[in-house]
């Protein structure tokens, strides 16, 4: 039975709000016969605390879907301030690096990265162990805390971050990333091979009646009904939800359902309060469960980023989360996002403009949005089913257990991507 030791600091807790496509992947790795110990921080990802069960414990274990989880302390109120975010990376590095050097020794290591300390934990253990490692760059540190503004590019802390960016990815037997937009950004840190992971679309269609419920529960009647669910920071670009929100609230045929929490949150229900947004359902975290049942009951799904190059060769989850609840999506991002929202039968809109292109949802007859809710969810199956992934993730692993080729710049990249030589990630 292979071993596999996975780092990942953001896993949800059982109950806690948020989508965790790796849980996913490992039990499949599960089933197909992998032991799997995953090492995660309790620190919910959107709220910023720790769930009662895991406070002021150094150390909880507990066996999810056949995965070993190790939850691992790390400082809480992480949406404070940016001092205590990187007290928490930091302190949950130390703490799971003392745990990850007392489990037995795995076959394969698997680092993922933001934050970015994880990957000096996977480097040393390899080196402890002698055994292969995997980093996945799920987010092109230090670049993208520059693009929205946390660092300065000319700054000594960014300098040191890239420094350690290029040593994890330029000494990693393989480098995973999510999207074919990254891979140029892994090569530039150095990376000898690359392999595309993209996330993964389930059948979560409900029942009509569940619909029918959740709508009454809202109070959105026969609206449509716009849902953003995800993160509330300073780089998802909000303010366009709001700015269109507020020309259209006169508008009964429209409304829009906001969940989640983050950095922003505050301000965003500051200004939704005292411009007195009423057609806004602004609404705290929710356990996976309930998203998959606000998606139900919406009718168009909202991808919303600011305008940053870095975010144009992304592959959000709440992008695959459409596709599996069978809506479309509208997406503010241009580049991959807009080339998804497009095949699946969603749309493009920039910022500036999506008022109107909101408008025109609404406009649509009832039957064609869920016609092109269907088409949603088929092209998402093709493109993003469970198996295939998990196949391409077990071909990465064996391929840093062989050692992995060096400097494999062409390797055939599984679907539905192909990346080749000189790709631009588009």
């Amino acid at each position: 039975m292979p071993r596999l030791l996975c780092l990942y600091q953001h896993a949800p807790t059982p109950g806690a709000p948020g989508f965790y496509r790796h849980r996913q992947y490992l039990a499949e790795l599960v089933l197909r016969g992998w032991h799997v110990d995953l090492v995660s921080c309790p620190v919910d990802y959107l709220t910023g605390k720790t769930p009662r069960r895991y406070k002021r414990r150094l150390y909880v274990a507990e066996t999810i879907e056949g995965i070993h989880h190790h939850w691992m302390w790390g400082a809480a109120d992480i949406h404070r301030s940016r001092a205590l975010r990187a007290f928490n990376y930091v302190s949950f590095a130390a703490t799971a690096l003392g745990r990850v050097l007392s489990l037995p020794v795995p076959d394969v290591i698997w680092a993922s990265s933001p934050p970015l300390p994880l990957g000096a934990v996977g480097r040393i253990a390899a080196k402890r162990y002698r055994r292969p490692w995997a980093f996945e760059i799920r987010d092109l540190w230090p670049e993208s805390a520059a693009a929205v503004g946390w660092l300065h590019a000319d700054g000594r802390v960014y300098r040191q971050l890239d420094r350690a960016a290029r040593r994890y990815a330029s000494s990693a037997d393989v480098v995973i990333v999510p999207t074919p937009g990254l891979v140029s950004g892994a090569r530039r840190h150095g990376a000898r091979h690359v392999e595309v992971l993209p996330g993964i679309v389930l059948d979560n269609g409900l029942q009509p009646e569940v619909r029918s419920r959740v709508r009454a529960e809202l109070d959105v009647a026969d609206a449509c009904v716009f849902a953003y669910i995800g993160a509330l920071g300073v780089a998802n670009g909000l303010d366009a939800l709001l700015d269109a929100a507020k020309t259209m609230d006169r508008d009964s045929r429209v409304a829009f359902v906001v969940v989640g929490d983050g950095s922003d949150r505050h301000r965003i229900q500051h200004r939704i309060e005292t411009e007195r947004i009423q057609s806004i359902r602004l609404l705290n975290p929710v356990p996976k469960e309930r998203v998959a049942e606000i998606l139900a009951a919406s009718d168009v799904v909202l991808h919303l980023l600011r305008d940053e190059p870095l975010f144009r060769t992304a592959l959000p989850n709440k992008m695959l989360d459409a596709f599996s609840a069978h809506r479309p999506l509208v997406t503010t991002v241009d580049g991959l996002p807009r080339e998804l929202a497009e095949a699946s039968g969603g749309a493009y809109s920039p910022a500036s403009s999506l008022a109107a292109e909101l408008r025109t949802w609404a406009a649509m007859s009832p039957s064609e949005r869920a016609e092109r809710g269907q088409r949603s969810f088929a092209y998402g199956q093709r493109r993003f089913g469970l198996g295939p992934n998990v196949d391409a993730l077990e071909r990465a692993l064996a391929k840093a257990m062989n050692g992995g080729p060096h400097d494999d710049r062409t390797a055939g990249q599984p679907a539905p991507y192909r990346v080749d030589q000189d790709a631009d990630g588009r």
